[in-house]
């Protein structure tokens, strides 16, 4: 089951949280920001996702086995295309799905799930954080948490994803 959590819920050396710390910083906002309330999810976070030009990835080396880059060309599954997949992500899933549009990387179901969370974070301009097995028949017994974290082009319309997917229990620690 695909469910919204709070950061709170995650562990602090969990690769989602250590983003999410990373982000708010980024963003220079408290990690409390990042999420609108429940009932507030399309209010504006009073604050401006950062630039995909200023995200270093040195920065966050440590958690880019957990990192997935999805680039919006076009709206829909079909339009947001997987450019980066960490080698941790693939050892969950199984699957290598660089190249793919969520499309082409998913069943359609969850597909459209996918792009939902994506078009509510670019219309909220705020990040997510959800709770769900891995989604494929033969690994939904590992449970994940996925933070969604959204970048800015120069003009300032939402054109990257950075999505990091972690099992529940993984840690940096």
């Amino acid at each position: 089951m695909h469910q919204t959590v709070s950061l709170s819920g995650i562990q602090e050396t969990n690769p989602v949280y250590v983003m999410a710390s990373f982000y708010a910083d980024m963003a220079g906002v408290a990690l409390s920001r990042l999420m609108p309330p429940a009932n507030h999810v399309d209010d504006t976070p009073g604050f401006t996702p950062p630039l995909w030009t200023s995200f270093d990835p040195l920065k966050v080396r440590k958690i880019l086995p957990w990192i997935m880059v999805i680039q919006r060309v076009n709206t829909g599954p079909e339009g947001h295309v997987i450019k980066l997949e960490g080698e941790r992500i693939i050892e969950l899933s199984g699957i290598n799905s660089m190249g793919k549009s969520l499309a082409e990387a998913f069943s359609g179901e969850i597909a459209e799930v996918k792009w939902q969370e994506l078009d509510q974070v670019s219309r909220s301009r705020s990040v997510s954080f959800t709770r769900s097995p891995v989604p494929r028949e033969n690994r939904a017994f590992i449970e994940i948490f996925r933070g969604c974290f959204p970048f800015c082009d120069e003009q300032g319309e939402i054109s990257r994803f950075l999505v990091v997917v972690a099992p529940v229990k993984d840690d940096l620690a």
